[in-house]
Parts: structure tokens; C-alpha cells; sequence
């Protein structure tokens, strides 16, 4: 017979199980999000120089070039994810270029890197040069034979708002790496990377204007409706040995399945505890 002392013991344990399942399912160490429900995430650091910070739109950020030299705004994760052998950087954002840069270096970022402060260790991620109105694909590595490489993924239409899927998905097998870069989910390319299995990385996301102050970009923007960092499951054999031919996006589909997994606790924990409110209901008190 199930007490009413015993029961309320039972419902504060399905309680706690449920928050536990989502802090496992949801965050921790599994993935690595800018929250957008929250004005400037405290598990970053938002900073700038001879600007604004980046304006929190209640949706997303709003990263803008400047009529000033040296300008930055960025959005650098207090903390790190230590990534396994397949991992993914994911970003959603709207990117609008209204005159193009003489300078190469005023650009929009976003990257993971295993450094924070020199940003001279293994990185990669994507770029928006602003003097080619150009999306980039980039990887870094003191490992790299180049130290740094950058490929054109796609033209940046002058003078029209453009919204992009960005993912670059890392994958390691058999102590070879590769990154494969996703626009629209479309794999648009592969490149050879370092392994950095086990490393911790940090996400981060940048503007940045160093051209002369006479130059005005402050028209230029990034939108940034989402952006993370989450491990993968292990890669398949195919993905290392035939990675062009490999279209499903592990990314969305273990985000499927983490819904999927959080619904099904959610439910089981509401059954169990209508269960256990029922009986309490029905218990008799004993009088004293």
C-alpha cells in the first residue's frame, strides 16, 4: 500500500529525474548554443571596440560593420566542449552587404577554435569577406602545411537580405579527418583537417572593421538566429572513404532524436506522476 508520505517521496525523485534527463539531453557537455530566449547569454562574453555591442533583437543578434577603424563585436563562450570524433558547427543567419569594403579584413565570423585569446591553434568555420560580398569556408592549424586556408563557398548578393544554413561538420576515422562544409544542407565541400578528437573548443562569433575610418560598412550586417556546437555520433565508414557522396546531415538528425528522447521522458514522467497524484487522492488519511 502506497503512502501518502511514500508517494510525495516518489513524485520529488520523477521530478528530479526529469530535470536531470533534460540538463543531459538538452545542454552540459553535449553541445555548445548561444541561448536566444535571453538577452546576452552570461555563458559568454560580449564585448566590442570603437562600437556597439552586438544588439541582442529578442530573435537573434545583430552584428554591423562601422564608419570607425579597429571596430569588433564579439560573442566568445565563457566555457568549452570537448569534442569527439564527429562534431558539428551549425549556424542560421541572414547576412546583407549594402557597398562592399576595399579591405579583406573588415569581415563577419563564425568559427570553434581551441584558442580564445592569440587564435594561432586549430580553428575552422565560415567568414563573410565584405570587400567581395563572399562566403568563405576556412580552416586553420598549425598543423597545415598553408597554416591557413580559405575556400569561396558562394557569392553574397549586393544589396539583398540572404538567409544561410551554415554547418561544417567535422569527422574523424581511422586517425584521418576531414570537415565537410553544408550550405542550405547542400554539401558544397571537403577538406583534409587535422584530428582534434578529445580537444576542447570554444565557439565564437565576430565582426570586425580595420579599414581606414573615411570607409562607412555600418550598413553592412550578419543576423545570427542560431548558433552551436554539438557532438555527433561516430562517423560511419563511408563518410571517411567516400565523404562527397555523403548527403544526410547528422547534425538534424541527432537533434531529431534529442526532441524525440526529451518528448518521450516528458510523457513517461507525466503518466507516472498523474498515476501517483491518483493514488494519493485516494488514500484515506489516518486520524490521529
Amino acid at each position: 500500500m502506497i503512502t501518502k508520505a511514500s508517494a510525495l517521496l516518489i513524485l520529488l525523485w520523477m521530478f528530479s529525474a526529469a530535470l536531470v534527463s533534460q540538463s543531459v539531453v538538452g545542454g552540459g557537455s553535449e553541445d555548445l548554443c548561444i541561448d536566444m530566449n535571453t538577452a546576452y547569454d552570461q555563458g559568454f562574453k560580449w564585448y566590442n571596440t570603437a562600437g556597439p555591442l552586438p544588439a541582442y533583437m529578442g530573435d537573434h543578434y545583430l552584428f554591423t560593420g562601422s564608419s570607425s577603424t579597429n571596430m569588433y563585436q564579439d560573442a566568445v563562450s565563457l566555457r568549452t566542449i570537448k569534442v569527439g570524433k564527429a562534431f558539428a558547427l551549425s549556424a542560421r543567419v541572414s547576412i546583407y552587404i549594402d557597398s562592399k569594403s576595399p579591405s579583406s579584413r573588415d569581415e563577419f565570423a563564425i568559427f570553434v577554435s581551441d584558442d580564445a585569446k592569440v587564435f594561432t591553434g586549430d580553428e575552422f568555420g565560415f567568414v563573410v569577406r565584405q570587400d567581395s560580398a563572399s562566403l568563405f569556408g576556412y580552416l586553420q592549424s598549425p598543423r597545415l602545411y598553408e597554416f591557413f586556408k580559405e575556400f569561396k563557398l558562394a557569392d553574397v548578393p549586393v544589396g539583398r537580405e540572404e538567409t544561410y544554413n551554415l554547418k561544417a561538420v567535422y569527422s574523424e576515422l581511422d586517425g584521418r579527418a576531414i570537415v565537410r562544409y553544408f550550405i542550405n544542407d547542400v554539401n558544397v565541400l571537403v577538406y583534409d583537417f587535422p584530428v582534434v578528437t578529445g580537444e576542447e573548443l570554444y565557439l565564437i562569433v565576430s565582426s570586425k572593421k580595420l579599414s581606414d575610418p573615411s570607409l562607412d560598412t555600418s550598413k553592412n550586417f550578419m543576423k545570427v538566429y542560431s548558433a552551436c556546437v554539438l557532438n555527433l555520433p561516430a562517423p560511419r565508414i563511408d563518410v571517411a572513404t567516400n565523404p562527397a557522396s555523403q548527403v544526410i546531415d547528422d547534425f538534424n538528425k541527432i537533434m531529431v532524436m534529442t526532441d524525440l528522447l526529451t518528448l518521450m521522458t516528458l510523457l513517461v514522467v507525466f503518466i507516472v506522476v498523474l498515476r501517483i497524484y491518483r493514488v494519493v487522492r485516494n488514500t484515506p488519511n489516518k486520524s490521529s
